[in-house]
């Protein structure tokens, strides 16, 4: 079952765990915003659902946590950051920082970090430049999920690409795994004991998986030797456009690892203390193209103009950016979704950490 809560008392709840795992309180808050920053924008695949595999790291000590992130190669508009196992949001806001600092400066920045952690939503990082004035990009590479185009074994990360825009009423988002779904979509309807609605798992290359009770196959997700993998982009035929998903992973693994000197993919493993995935943050001042007020408004009226298509009948026409917004202001109001699986995993963390967490759930 899924029920709503407050936002704000579950933020003061993950600020505490992450303060009793030994972080700072800047660092605590930093992390707690951004996880409530992605279940108040309707994504409750990447928010408080990953706390526990949070926990797990750095309970084995795959995310470190005092590492610091250090830049080992840098110029006026780029930089090569060594994330040191640190925590994912921890290195990301601080690479796309240092993204936006040079654009600032320069007109453009693109930092390539390497061995850092799972960060998230790759939006959030692309949105911290667009709340600047910026366009703001990132990505992010993973172990193998994606089944490349006629491949029965997965090789390819979901390896989503953000991106980001200032526009009126609302910031542009677009943020998507080059996957059919990301993993943490999978594990939700796990979790709700939902069959999946799509062609969004395959096995031996082309067999659709959508019974949620075909746990063997689900768990395989998990196998980088098994025969089952998440589809690209346009599902498992070249007729579909599986192609242009499995492409777009490769270009994301180009971004992260590749021009980092990193961990490719098939690299990294959920248990390997010595590996960790690779990331990418760009941001772009518009005022390099032109006037900034200018382009900005021209591009709202784009998307305005879009909105005001004819559409299906019962059907409304969003842009990248529109649901996230309204769910904002939905959950903002009304609080946070919150599935009954996910809270006994935070209410078993906060057990562990000597957390009196019943303030925050009620």
């Amino acid at each position: 079952m899924i029920k709503r809560y407050d936002s704000d008392k579950i933020k003061q709840l993950v600020f505490n765990i992450y303060q009793a795992y030994g972080f700072s309180e800047t660092q605590s808050h930093k992390v707690a915003e951004m996880l409530i920053y992605t279940d108040l924008h309707g994504i409750e695949s990447h928010g408080v659902q990953r706390l526990v595999m949070y926990d797990h790291f750095i309970q084995n000590g795959k995310i470190r946590v005092h590492s610091q992130p250090e830049i080992v190669k840098e110029t006026d508009v780029s930089a090569v950051v060594d994330a040191k196992f640190g925590l994912g949001q921890l290195n990301g806001i601080y690479s796309m920082n240092l993204a936006i600092e040079k654009a600032k400066q320069h007109g453009i920045g693109i930092v390539t970090t390497r061995d850092s952690g799972h960060y998230g939503i790759a939006g959030y990082y692309a949105d911290m430049a667009a709340q600047q004035g910026l366009i703001g990009m990132s990505s992010c590479n993973s172990r193998p999920a994606m089944l490349p185009t006629h491949a029965t074994k997965a090789f390819v990360g979901t390896n989503p690409i953000a991106f980001a825009m200032p526009a009126k009423p609302h910031t542009f988002i677009f943020d998507a795994a080059t996957t059919t779904v990301p993993q943490g979509k999978i594990e939700v309807y796990n979790k709700l004991e939902k069959d999946l609605p799509a062609l969004w798992v395959a096995k031996n290359g082309n067999e659709p998986v959508y019974d949620h009770t075909q746990t063997e196959d689900f768990k395989a997700l998990r196998d980088p030797d098994a025969t089952v993998g998440l589809a690209p982009l346009g599902g498992v035929s070249e007729n579909t456009g599986s192609h242009k998903g499995f492409g777009l992973g490769i270009i994301v693994e180009v971004f992260t690892s590749i021009l980092s000197m990193g961990n490719i993919s098939t690299e990294i493993t959920p248990e390997d203390l010595s590996v960790g995935p690779c990331q990418s943050f760009t941001a772009i001042d518009p005022a390099i193209f032109g006037d900034k007020e200018q382009i900005i408004n021209r591009f709202s009226r784009y998307l305005q103009d879009i909105r005001e298509l004819p559409a299906i009948p019962g059907k409304t026409i969003y842009v990248h950016g529109d649901k996230e917004a309204a769910a904002y202001a939905d959950r903002k109001k009304n609080g946070i979704e919150i599935d009954d699986r996910t809270l006994e995993e935070i209410e078993s963390i906060a057990s562990r950490l000597n957390i009196d967490y019943t303030n925050y759930v009620a």
